[in-house]
């Protein structure tokens, strides 16, 4: 018997170095310990193979910025069940990990999604799903220590989630991936481009959805700043209309002049998605200075919330069509 495997409910601590930490039978055996520890009731398995005591604090996701957990481990725990797999996590597991929009359908299962390679085959483990895909070592990167698929291949791996034929969501996704986001300081750099997000999806190969995701390169594009700007736009498009301009500034020859989400200059027509936090006073505030300055420039305004995107925008499509119809073919100057 282990010199500190006593019988017994009460085991004897684990010598220092291997305390606060995942164990695999080798780190026992490497202290002189009988894998028969890993069985003592101090210890809860992680994986297996791997098992830590149930007295270690563990990282919360919501620590890290996630309003919900990504995958159904803490993080350190996460790491530890890729690695084991010989995996990395990958599609649903991934689009949360990166904080790629997921379609409202697409529900997670409860389950960590990671890929291997084909050869080897499924990895069978509790709680864990596996996509039997190669992933090369370019499209690898590590999220607060989880081996994930990359931002751009994540995105591609979107498209084998999806029925076949379907490109919204992918260009959903796509806008979200390179957008710039707005700071106080002005706008910052993307995440990613559109030319890397093509890069990526030609090492992934063929796959289902890929003639999808081709299709969805052409249409993403930089300056929406919310999931809902995005589908306004495709519906617009889908329905026929040109394609707006998207993040429009009035005047920018001014260091500060009313901008709209998107809208036409040669028809003098913006529109505005105010989502949830338009409500907030101050954001209010800036909205009515936004709104009167397009006012004053003689601009028409089309306003959209969440009830348009549950009609799929019809009726901001109808009033750009009754605005466009209005000016009877006459068109502005575009400076």
């Amino acid at each position: 018997m282990d010199s500190l495997l006593r019988p017994g409910p009460n085991p004897a601590p684990l010598p220092p170095l291997l305390q606060g930490r995942i164990l695999t039978p080798q780190d026992l055996r490497d202290h002189g310990l009988s894998d028969q520890r890993l069985r003592r009731s101090d210890l809860r398995s992680v994986t297996h193979g791997a098992h830590r005591s149930r007295h270690d604090p563990v990282t919360a996701w919501s620590a890290l910025g996630y309003p919900e957990p990504p995958v159904p481990y803490p993080p350190e725990e996460a790491a530890v069940v890729v690695k084991r797999a010989r995996a990395v996590a990958s599609h649903l597991s991934a689009l949360r990990l990166h904080g790629l929009p997921v379609p409202p359908w697409l529900r997670d299962d409860g389950r960590l999604h990671v890929s291997r390679p084909h050869r080897k085959g499924a990895a069978v483990r509790r709680g864990v799903v596996s996509h039997a895909r190669t992933v090369p070592p370019e499209d690898v990167v590590l999220v607060h220590g989880v081996p994930v698929t990359s931002l751009e291949r994540t995105w591609a791996d979107l498209a084998s989630l999806l029925p076949t034929g379907m490109v919204d969501p992918l260009v959903v996704a796509g806008d979200a991936a390179v957008r710039r986001p707005w700071s106080p300081g002005g706008r910052t750099e993307p995440r990613t481009t559109v030319a890397r997000l093509r890069d990526a999806l030609r090492r992934a190969g063929r796959f289902k959805g890929v003639r999808a995701a081709r299709e969805a390169l052409e249409l993403i594009r930089v300056g929406a700043d919310s999931p809902p700007e995005t589908q306004m736009r495709l519906a617009i498009v889908h329905a026929g209309l040109p394609e707006p301009e998207l993040q429009l500034v009035l005047d920018p020859r001014l260091p500060v002049s009313p901008d709209a989400d998107m809208g036409y200059r040669r028809w003098r027509l913006v529109l505005h998605y105010d989502g949830g936090h338009h409500d907030d006073p101050a954001q209010r505030q800036r909205d009515q200075w936004r709104n009167e300055g397009w006012a004053r420039a003689g601009w028409a305004q089309i306003w959209a919330g969440l009830d348009d995107g549950r009609d799929d925008y019809q009726r901001v499509v109808a009033e750009i069509r009754a605005h466009r119809d209005g000016l009877r073919g006459r068109e502005f100057a575009v400076e």
